[in-house]
């Protein structure tokens, strides 16, 4: 059984929270972590096409140095960085209360934790250790993992507005009764950033929701 939660993070030495108050209009997701003898590696990708803002924007972070872009798609790219943090977004120790992690991704100037946990008192547990630091723990999500399993999904605030305007305002119909630039004039950003948006949300829909079992040379 157990819940799902998605709770937002904020502080300013949690890793990368400096980058993403910077750069509001980038997505980053973590992907995974690591430790050397020397020092802790982070990974994450960076969902934008202003690779030298955001690049400036982490070279100037105190949270992290040695930004390094180690792999450039079509819509995203992954950076390696080192944590000169003491502090963590979702700490290892986590793993003893049976918390396990879906996604993490940047939000609303800090990191929004998709989670599972067993029971109440592992969420209470992961608010304590992260009050007890100082870090702003927020819980905007919380029920019954039982509702769902493997199509779990992760949609950022910014991603679930854009999608649920682009809908009911006729986007996705055929013929559009709006056009990209009518959103970013509703929405107050650009059209490049209107776009990034839907594709990022878009892309994480179909990847949660088609069939895993399949893989990509299939369809090449």
């Amino acid at each position: 059984m157990g819940f799902i939660a998605a709770v937002h993070l904020v502080h300013d030495e949690l890793p990368l929270v400096p980058t993403i108050q910077r750069c509001s209009d980038v997505t980053l997701r973590y992907e995974y972590g690591t430790t050397t003898a020397e020092r802790r590696l982070q990974f994450v990708s960076a969902f934008s096409d202003e690779h030298v803002v955001l690049e400036d924007a982490m070279a100037a972070d105190p949270t992290v140095s040695d930004p390094s872009r180690v792999a450039t798609f079509e819509n995203r790219a992954v950076y390696r960085v080192a944590v000169d943090s003491d502090l963590e977004i979702v700490p290892d120790r986590c793993v003893e209360y049976g918390l396990f992690v879906f996604t993490v991704t940047s939000c609303d100037g800090g990191w929004i934790a998709r989670i599972h946990l067993p029971d109440r008192d592992a969420l209470s547990a992961f608010r304590t250790h992260c009050r007890d630091r100082g870090i702003s723990f927020h819980v905007t999500q919380l029920y019954d993992s039982s509702a769902t399993d493997d199509r779990t999904y992760s949609l950022t605030e910014r991603q679930h507005e854009i999608l649920t305007m682009a809908y009911y305002a006729g986007y996705f119909e055929v013929p559009r009764r709006v056009t990209q630039d009518d959103l970013a004039d509703r929405l107050g950003i650009s059209d490049s950033a209107v776009s990034q948006r839907i594709r990022r949300a878009v892309s994480e829909l179909i990847a949660t929701t088609l069939e895993n079992d399949r893989t990509p040379d299939e369809y090449g």
